[in-house]
């Protein structure tokens, strides 16, 4: 009896025990959750120095790291990784985006791998390490866009985030010039924006859409989007900074219509706003230039416009604003060369020159070199015009480069996730076989096996070949540029460097430097961006008649009825492409006096005919030359069909049929 009431007493302890402990632990976390939360408010506390919010952070990350996986420490790390990116503790802050990407993954949460990618991708903008951002919102919007078929998942978590990650997407791809991606995807963003009842970032949104309209030459479109930023605005604590940032560009807009009047007007009346602007120094001194800058352009002897710059250089060199210096640099250059001044104008060019590479700014470095060679002397000005086109090809070349890139993640990650799709596909159709036929299950996973082994090694061969055919005809026209960039201009610039070395007097020399600057301009012009708008008649005109030199006679018929304003931007970009690379053939090879190009509409397609009178080719070379096989992959991009027809010494001809 009394071991009995022994063991009772013992049974009893431990239970008691058991319980107090596990009482302890459940109040253990909300004390490290109450304390967690105490540092972060401190740390958050803008009132306090730095050393003090750092020190609250590394408190509350030395508790965070005690806890268990779960939403509260996710979203912890995310709040001190915020906080730390707020201080510009920036490796910091990136690292515990890391932790927090590797957490979510190992917990599964969808959205918070999302938001790590976004968060990561951020990070990457930040050092303009554009390609590496790009990935990074690219796969942070891919996982967002499956949510929207996914019931279990609630819009209000992840909607405004989604649309922050396209409107990001979207400011990289204008930031390379793929204005047409930047468009669509910030269309989707005011989407999500309006879907998630957080309008904050849609004012942003239709800025974005403002400046692209600009750029693309559809001015209208731009003032209309300006204005949908300050309705959108409107009675939000931001109202005031964005009326001032659309009027700043409007002006812009109308400046560069040539609408002078109209972009003084405007940047006035972003200038009315001066106590907003009294503690914004550094946005009151650009809308200053700007202004200064509008009314020079409209009035070059203003008495106005060399007060106007000179005041807003004197602002932003007090607060030490690097890149509004580089700008008002420039703008003083080009007065002073207006003026005559050439000294003073080279001045201030130069010191655009040395500025702008700190701070990133090559579209006015391009401009200062553009302007020391029209205001130094001959010998140090063909060194700047040099310098000029060295700097001209390389941005043209890295802007290229970073839109291959980015339409290589969409690519490969396309193919990826169609090749995970198929996978998971395959899986749930064996199931359900393996249900149906329990009997033949054997026989039916030796088969099945055969269908995955082939249906891989095809899915393979197709990517390849999918790869292949796009980049073929982007690889062949770099290697074409980098062939004429060789023969037309490496052999020029030897000869006068070889020359220079044996006289550096020679007046040949400043001939032969300008026949090179000519023939790389005309390269950069080849392949440059055109109007495919309302003007786009009048470029495809301009481009055809640029070809009639050395004494070739043009005719054309029917260019002038066909309605070109309706037709598919891209079937425009095509036929421009085409026939520039056609009249470069014959102006390169063919030896021709006479050209004809026929336009005419027949049973809804577009039928262009092309025929010159030169020494033609062997039809068997013609698959040979990288130029027509070119433009055989445009047309059949389009659905269109082009057909060659020449002999050797009796002209060359091409037909080429466009579905519209």
């Amino acid at each position: 009896m009394r071991k009995k009431v022994v063991y009772l007493l013992f049974i009893i302890f431990i239970s008691f025990y058991n319980c107090s402990k596990e009482i302890n632990n459940n109040q253990e976390i909300p004390t490290k959750s109450n304390k967690i939360e105490k540092y972060l408010k401190i740390a958050s506390d803008k009132n306090l120095s730095i050393n003090e919010r750092k020190n609250n952070l590394k408190k509350a990350y030395s508790i965070y790291r005690t806890l268990e996986n779960n939403t509260y420490k996710r979203n912890k790390i995310r709040k001190i990784s915020a906080i730390h990116y707020e201080l510009k503790n920036y490796e910091v802050s990136k690292n515990m985006d890391k932790e927090m990407l590797q957490l979510s993954i190992l917990s599964n949460d969808s959205i918070g791998i999302a938001k790590s990618y976004l968060n990561l991708g951020i990070h990457y903008r930040k050092k303009q390490v554009l390609d590496s951002a790009y990935y990074f919102f690219y796969n942070s919007n891919k996982i967002y866009a499956t949510f929207g078929n996914q019931k279990k998942i609630n819009k209000v978590d992840y909607i405004h985030d989604h649309g922050t990650v396209l409107i990001d997407l979207a400011k990289l791809s204008r930031k390379v010039k793929d204005y047409n991606e930047s468009e669509a995807l910030t269309v989707k963003a005011i989407e999500k924006f309006e879907l998630s009842g957080n309008a904050s970032y849609i004012p942003i949104s239709y800025i974005n859409l403002g400046i692209i309209a600009k750029q693309l030459g559809r001015f209208d479109d731009a003032i209309k989007y300006h204005l949908e930023t300050i309705k959108h605005s409107k009675g939000t604590s931001k109202d005031t900074l964005y009326k001032v940032i659309s009027y700043n560009n409007m002006g812009t807009t109308y400046k560069s219509q040539q609408k002078y009047d109209r972009a003084i007007e405007y940047y006035k009346k972003a200038l009315s706003y001066k106590y907003f602007l009294s503690t914004r120094p550094k946005r009151f001194a650009r809308l200053l230039d700007n202004l200064g800058y509008a009314k020079f352009l409209y009035n070059k002897k203003n008495d106005s416009v060399l007060y106007l710059l000179k005041r807003a250089y004197s602002i932003r060199d007090s607060i030490d604003d690097i890149v509004g210096i580089s700008t008002s640099n420039l703008h003083l250059a080009e007065y002073y060369q207006s003026i005559g001044n050439n000294k003073l104008a080279k001045q201030y060019a130069t010191k655009t020159k040395d500025i702008s590479p700190l701070v990133n700014e090559n579209v006015e470095l391009l401009q200062a070199y553009d302007l020391l060679a029209q205001v130094s002397p001959p010998e140090e000005g063909r060194k700047y015009a040099m310098e000029y086109i060295k700097l001209s090809n390389s941005l043209t070349k890295r802007d290229n480069l970073f839109r291959d890139k980015f339409a290589r993640i969409r690519f490969e990650s396309e193919n990826l996730e169609k090749e995970n799709q198929q996978k998971k596909e395959e899986i749930v159709e064996i199931q359900n076989q393996n249900t149906i036929y329990l009997l033949g299950i054997l026989l039916l996973a030796t088969f099945i096996g055969f269908i995955i082994y082939f249906s891989r090694q095809r899915t393979k061969y197709l990517a390849q070949q999918n790869k292949i055919v796009e980049f073929q005809a982007a690889y062949e026209t770099e290697t074409r540029i980098s062939k004429r960039l060789h023969d037309e201009i490496g052999n020029d610039i030897f000869q006068v460097m070889m020359q220079y070395q044996n006289d550096p007097h020679d007046p040949q020399i400043t001939k032969k430097l300008n026949t090179a600057y000519t023939k790389a301009r005309d390269i950069s012009r080849e392949n440059s961006e055109f109007e495919v708008d309302e003007t786009y008649l009048e470029e495809l005109t301009d481009m055809l008649t640029n070809y009639t030199k050395n004494n070739i006679r043009l005719v054309q018929r029917g260019i002038d009825k066909i309605v070109w304003n309706t037709m598919d931007k891209n079937l425009k970009i095509t036929i421009y492409r085409v026939l520039q690379e056609l009249m470069t053939n014959m102006q390169k090879h063919s030896q021709a006096d006479l050209v004809a190009i026929v336009f005419k509409n027949e049973k809804n397609n577009l039928i262009i005919k092309y025929s010159d009178n030169g020494v033609g080719i062997q039809k068997s070379a013609i698959k040979s030359k990288n130029g027509l096989r070119n433009t055989e992959k445009r047309i059949l991009a389009i659905n269109g069909t082009i057909i060659f027809d020449s002999e050797k010494n009796k002209g060359f001809k091409a037909e080429i049929k466009i579905p519209c």
